[in-house]
């Protein structure tokens, strides 16, 4: 394999990985609010 090659897929796979950490961190941001949301709607 190419230098190239070696270094367009390294540069996607540390993209995927940053991809990967934002929607991790969005889905838990979700279900934080979820929870809060719903603790709110029982005291009520």
């Amino acid at each position: 394999m190419s230098q190239k090659a070696k270094a367009r897929r390294a540069a996607r796979e540390a993209r995927q990985e940053k991809e990967g950490k934002q929607i991790v961190n969005w889905v838990f941001g979700i279900l934080i609010a979820a929870a809060v949301l719903f603790l709110i709607l029982q005291v009520v």
